[in-house]
């Protein structure tokens, strides 16, 4: 098979989000037959149509929703490829790129970023041609279902994520998730919503919150909103949503505005005194925040694969990651 041009992957993709030719070409800020000749570029090498034509518009075929699937990845590499490039030439820095979810990256990453200047730099090749490199974060902050996806696609290394259940968490199995620290949940509410009964469990009387409107996360699959859904729903109702953001600091001047309650994990409390405060049991409920990595796929071929000094550059930057990672999270456990 001849080898691909990566032009007719970058057409492929602007098509398939653009919906047409001729949107695709205004996007990429090519004309239509440059598109048009690279789509056909790619279909030869891979003797497949991959763009269905309508009076309507251009979509992908089934084979060639496989194709965009595969050159969203490839794409993404190839940019990557460059920044990393750049990095090692410029600084001599081995990119390591870690996603958080906002309200964990806030907490750890400056921790994490000045735990890395303290280590010594290491030295890669013979004493003739040796590199001294150190590791350096690339950061990303987005909602978990993005992260995970972009730890799937290869375009992450790392992410710090959350969940309300360790064991129940979606991580696919392309991934691996480790335990980093838990977090109590706080129930937080306006004074004027009045005291908030208590039963010997410890746990809040949710069916006095009833006709009170919730703060949930923009992102749907939230762990959080899953402990007050479930809560609530124990209660024998639906919570109501009044607004949706991941601003916590945002939430909690919601909250002493009196237009809204919400659930706010320990490290974003708030010290409004119109807030009460209402801590909610750990057995109960509890955020655990997770290091995820993509799961090491070792077969025989690999194994016994030739020594390459820029993987084991790169290897090494993560281990020196994950080792800070679990330094500056130490004191939350």
């Amino acid at each position: 098979m001849e080898v691909l041009d990566t032009r007719g992957l970058v057409a492929l993709r602007a098509v398939a989000d653009a919906g047409s030719v001729a949107a695709a070409a205004t996007r990429l800020d090519w004309s239509q037959p440059t598109v048009n000749h690279h789509l056909a570029n790619l279909e030869r090498a891979l003797g497949a149509t991959l763009i269905e034509r309508t009076p309507r518009g251009s979509h992908p075929t089934t084979v060639g929703s496989l194709v965009v699937t595969r050159a969203v990845e490839i794409l993404g590499l190839a940019d990557r490829l460059v920044d990393e490039v750049a990095l090692w030439r410029d600084s001599q820095a081995v990119p390591v790129k870690i996603g958080a979810v906002p309200t964990v990256g806030a907490r750890v990453i400056p921790l994490l970023h000045h735990e890395l200047q303290k280590r010594p730099r290491w030295q890669v090749g013979d004493d003739a041609s040796a590199t001294v490199l150190g590791a350096a974060l690339d950061v990303t902050m987005d909602e978990h279902a993005k992260l995970v996806s972009r730890l799937e696609a290869g375009d992450l290394d790392l992410a710090l994520l959350v969940s309300t259940d360790v064991d129940k968490v979606w991580i696919p199995p392309s991934l691996t998730a480790r335990k980093l620290y838990s977090e109590q949940l706080f129930l937080c509410v306006p004074k004027a919503v009045g005291p908030v009964p208590i039963d010997p469990h410890g746990l809040p009387d949710f069916a006095a919150l009833v006709t009170q409107s919730w703060a949930f996360s923009i992102d749907p699959g939230d762990a959080i909103d899953e402990v007050i859904r479930a809560f609530c729903l124990a209660a024998g109702f639906e919570p109501r949503v009044g607004m949706r953001m991941d601003d916590y600091a945002a939430i909690n001047r919601m909250i002493a505005a009196g237009l809204a309650i919400a659930m706010i994990p320990e490290s974003s409390l708030p010290t409004d005194p119109e807030i009460e405060i209402v801590p909610m049991p750990l057995s109960a409920a509890r955020r655990d925040v997770l290091l995820v990595s993509r799961a090491p796929q070792l077969g025989p071929r690999q194994k016994s694969a030739r020594h390459d000094p820029i993987v084991a550059a790169h290897s090494a930057a993560v281990a020196e990651v994950v080792a800070d990672v679990r330094t500056v999270t130490a004191v939350w456990r």
